[in-house]
């Protein structure tokens, strides 16, 4: 089976983003191996140990390359999955008003944070949250605040949306 442009696009983007993780996940920044590594930019080395691997704009990366591109492709095939990470959502978050009248019943968490971060409206209150703002020509808005002690919970069930796309890309190839 040969792998589509859009296929490509959403294997890179879990790849690249995960990898990130894993870097952190193995205090990567600690190692040897970071030590004695030359960068081109000395500022880079020196800063990166200080705000670490998983910052804020790692955050807003990984986001936006697994909520914002691949909406269309995956959302539709995986929209039981969707479903789950708003009730995901629901569960970590601290604060979340609406007065959208799409949200009259239920807030629907992950259109509204991935039209936040696609709009970099995404603010931080350092080591303790971070607020996603939505807003509609101003009359409508949204914002939902997650403690960033619980972020992770949101991007590991994010993940693996991804891992179960790439596990069917694996079960038709080998059809």
């Amino acid at each position: 089976m040969q792998l589509t442009q859009e296929d490509n696009l959403l294997i890179q983007t879990y790849m690249t983003t995960s990898f990130l993780f894993e870097l952190k996940n193995n205090e990567f920044l600690k190692s040897d191996y970071y030590k004695n590594v030359q960068f081109e930019d000395n500022y880079l080395k020196e800063n990166l140990p200080l705000i670490g691997i998983d910052n804020q704009g790692t955050l807003l990366i990984t986001l936006y390359s697994m909520l914002v591109i691949p909406k269309r492709l995956l959302s539709q095939n995986y929209s039981n999955e969707f479903a789950k990470l708003n009730n995901v959502v629901d569960s970590i978050k601290s604060n979340a008003e609406s007065n959208y009248k799409s949200d009259n019943r239920q807030i629907d968490f992950i259109r509204h944070i991935r039209n936040s971060v696609a709009h970099a409206k995404v603010t931080f209150i350092p080591n303790v949250s971070v607020t996603f703002t939505d807003e509609n020509n101003g009359n409508e808005i949204c914002t939902i605040t997650i403690p960033l002690v619980k972020i992770g919970i949101f991007c590991t069930e994010l993940q693996k949306v991804f891992m179960k796309y790439i596990e069917t890309l694996k079960a038709n190839k080998a059809k």
